[in-house]
């Protein structure tokens, strides 16, 4: 098998000169790093959505970790921006040109990376889904299939937040910040607050493309219009940290309560400042491991689930204390 996938990537290196030159470290305008290692190690690329925020920091340093340990080579990649589909596009295609043995992805979109996911398909070199699933129909569509989606049920994730809010709020006056549009997981974490959350008001559900100044910006506007506003559920944590500096700056702090997912530093930080009422952990440490962990497996000829479940929690005042601790919760 991957005799065959090493031929097939010489030949596609040589029809294809102009993109490899173009890809050199495959970093391009992203970024990359590597566990480092020699050309006799299992060598796996592993492509993320961008390295601008702690979750994808925290889950590069979990690759890190662990290709260490099991001795493998992990080259991590990401665009400057989440929404860079291009640029993943981009990776993916160098991935097979340099004959990796296995590809992690995080899709920037849930549609757009099938076809790239054919031509990984096509080298005999295994998709891992890590953090993001990709749309089935999009998949079918370009004939492309994935070895298994490493991660969390987003949206079981999303209702632990949506519940605790229905629980404890009698009269929820809802802004929803939305992530970026086309990616899976993010709908996903919009619907599993909502759908726990039948009784409350929707004063606005708006797109802040998981940026901390959209956040802001967009949080701004909606207290200018809807004052009445009381709760906030923002689908990562940068526009639910965005949205606690518009609601301490416009003067309505200690009147909203703020949700928001990914559990990053800052957002520990809010907890314990009182800021932000709760957000979902989902250890990007351990899905790097465990994604790692799915390469080594499929390579050896074992079959996969089509998901390899993580776990997830909710982080709030009454635990944030046992989680800084790496304690069990939820």
């Amino acid at each position: 098998m991957f005799t065959c996938k090493k031929i097939l990537a010489i030949l596609l290196a040589a029809v294809s000169v102009l993109s490899l030159t173009a890809c050199g470290g495959g970093s391009g305008s992203g970024s990359d790093s590597s566990s480092g290692g020699g050309e006799s190690k299992t060598q796996i690329a592993y492509i993320v959505k961008a390295k601008s925020d702690a979750f994808w920091t925290s889950m590069e340093d979990g690759a890190m970790a662990y290709a260490k340990e099991v001795g493998v080579q992990v080259d991590f990649q990401a665009p400057e921006k989440e929404t860079d589909v291009e640029k993943q596009v981009q990776f993916m295609e160098n991935a097979v040109i340099k004959g990796y043995d296995a590809i992690i992805l995080s899709a920037a979109d849930s549609n757009a990376l099938a076809p790239a996911i054919k031509k990984a398909n096509d080298a005999n070199i295994p998709v891992i889904l890590v953090n993001d699933t990709m749309d089935q129909g999009a998949l079918d569509a370009a004939g492309a299939h994935v070895e298994t989606y490493v991660g969390i049920d987003q949206y079981e994730a999303a209702s632990l937040a949506g519940a605790y809010a229905a629980a404890n709020i009698s009269d929820g006056q809802i802004c929803y910040l939305e992530g970026v549009p086309g990616v899976k997981a993010l709908d996903d974490r919009l619907s599993g607050f909502q759908d726990q959350c039948p009784n409350f008001t929707t004063v606005a559900s708006q797109t802040a493309r998981c940026d901390r100044n959209e956040g802001f910006n967009v949080m701004q506007n909606v207290l200018s219009s809807n004052p009445n506003v009381n709760v906030v559920w923002a689908v990562n944590a940068e526009m639910g940290q965005g949205a606690i500096q518009a609601i301490e700056q416009g003067g309505f702090s200690g009147k909203v309560q703020v949700f928001d997912f990914d559990a990053a530093p800052d957002d520990i930080k809010a907890i314990k400042d009182g800021t932000l009422t709760g957000s979902v952990a989902q250890y990007p440490d351990l899905q790097a491991k465990a994604a790692i962990q799915a390469c080594l497996d499929v390579l050896d000829g074992k079959s996969l689930d089509a998901h390899t479940k993580t776990k997830a929690a909710l982080v709030t005042a009454d635990n944030v204390e046992d989680y800084e601790a790496g304690k069990e919760i939820g």
